[in-house]
């Protein structure tokens, strides 16, 4: 290991794309992770290992990570990665309350805060993003990242933060392990924010695949659907601010002011590209499960603000 190389032990649960890639990148770069896994998944990684093709780069590998079937109590972690779907977190909580690792780092979406999360204790809890998107089809995780490049430029780097928006000891040393491992990421005092604002935005394009039954060409040539998607996005910030939270990136807010015909232009030439599926449509057809807690939390938001919102409410039909 290099002198300059943390040994934090890290455990990262979940093995689809965004596990899959975190675990990758810190495994490369010489630290100590391990992967939690079950059934089919399981068996893939401890036969063939963390297969990654890089939709961007064309090219593929391969990473040997050690992987466990599940975490026993006494298994101490510096920090535990928790990658998976939304609407699985409740069977996980358990078992993470169980286990004595001190640091609990919940990467994935989220509209409604940290509360469920701190069941666990609170003081454990810290909250992050993701650093890709894609698939994993027979064994093989197709996808892009954000780790560098144009697109990691453009997000500025993967947020993670404290619920208490803090900046502490343990919050830097993650950030540095993971930048350590080429992951881009970076401290974000607002994490529950930007992770609301994302999610909701997220509940606001499935409301209209599912209107288009996950067709995004047909989605794509309703000018009427993608103005209402652009209204309902600028009231989104409304609803945010109201309940108290921040707009986290702020340079989102600039969607109140850029013309409207120019957002349904660059949404519709966004649609039309093939890196719709790989950014969007491959996650919203794989876990349909998520898909609607994320909506259903969006609801409770939209009603919590008291706000007419018109262009949500018209996509959220009636109650």
């Amino acid at each position: 290991m290099p002198p300059s190389m943390d040994n934090a032990r890290i455990l990262v649960i979940g093995a689809g794309v965004n596990g899959s890639i975190c675990a990758a990148g810190l495994c490369n770069a010489g630290i100590n992770v391990s992967v939690l896994a079950r059934g089919k998944r399981y068996e893939e990684l401890r036969t063939d290992g963390i297969i990654i093709e890089n939709l961007l780069q064309h090219k593929r590998s391969i990473t040997k990570v050690p992987v466990i079937a599940s975490l026993a109590p006494e298994d101490v972690y510096d920090y535990v990665l928790v990658i998976i779907r939304r609407n699985q977190v409740p069977d996980l909580l358990p078992v993470l309350a169980r286990n004595r690792s001190p640091n609990v780092v919940f990467m994935l979406n989220n509209a409604s805060g940290p509360d469920e999360y701190t069941a666990i204790g609170k003081e454990r809890v810290m909250m992050g993003f993701v650093f890709g998107a894609g698939k994993v089809e027979g064994g093989v995780v197709y996808a892009i990242t954000a780790v560098g490049g144009l697109l990691g430029a453009i997000i500025g780097g993967v947020p993670f933060g404290e619920i208490d928006g803090t900046t502490t000891p343990r919050l830097t040393r993650l950030v540095r392990i993971l930048c350590q491992a080429g992951l881009n990421a970076k401290v974000c005092p607002g994490i529950s924010d930007y992770l609301a604002r994302h999610a909701a935005g997220v509940a606001i394009f499935v409301l209209l695949l599912d209107k288009h039954h996950g067709d995004r060409r047909a989605l794509a040539r309703s000018t009427s659907d993608l103005e209402l998607c652009m209204d309902a996005m600028r009231e989104l910030l409304e609803v945010l601010l109201a309940l108290g939270h921040r707009i986290v990136p702020p340079k989102f807010s600039a969607i109140k002011f850029i013309p409207r015909w120019i957002l349904v232009a660059a949404f519709r030439a966004f649609l039309n590209s093939d890196m719709a599926d790989v950014a969007a449509l491959w996650h919203y057809s794989h876990a349909p499960d998520e898909m609607l807690q994320l909506v259903n939390e969006f609801k409770i938001l939209v009603k919590k603000s008291g706000l007419p919102v018109p262009a949500i409410r018209k996509l959220l039909g009636p109650d």
